[in-house]
């Protein structure tokens, strides 16, 4: 039996917390300062994460979490002012990476569920490739509103 501040006895079988606290979990990568969300805490980091050097961060109090946060926050400031060139030069070894580690699950894969899977992820893959360029255009919100944008 425990009791409650409320001075209420509850059998043990019965008692639980009010809470369930959730722990948040970035994946950093030391050699290029990069961060990004984890899956939840259950879950250990994947495979190909791991082999490329990334590792796993919990966070179990809000100060931590503040303190990635704001790690994170700086570093999309930092990815929105890099141009198009520095961005892909970064970016492509890791998207060789994924695509390399996609093929060689489709062609290992033991159902076709999973194959077609695969085969799916790398056409969205250059889908998302032949509309990643930035193009921005800037003018005043006056010409906005003039043009009908």
């Amino acid at each position: 039996m425990k009791q409650t501040s409320s001075g209420i006895f509850v059998p043990d079988h019965l008692w639980k917390p009010a809470r369930k606290f959730v722990a948040v979990v970035f994946y950093f990568h030391t050699q290029s300062n990069r961060i990004a969300v984890g899956a939840p805490d259950e879950y250990p980091i994947p495979k190909l994460l791991a082999r490329a050097g990334w590792e796993k961060i919990v966070c179990r109090t809000a100060h931590d979490v503040d303190l990635w946060s704001q790690k994170m926050r700086d570093q999309d400031r930092r990815d929105e002012e890099m141009t198009e060139e520095q961005r892909e030069a970064f970016e492509a070894p890791l998207r060789a990476l994924l695509r390399q580690e996609l093929v060689t699950k489709m062609l290992n894969a033991r159902t076709p569920i999973n194959r077609e899977f695969c085969r799916a992820a790398l056409q969205k893959i250059d889908e998302d490739e032949a509309r990643r360029k930035i193009r921005r255009e800037s003018y005043m919100h006056a010409e906005a509103y003039e043009s009908n944008k």
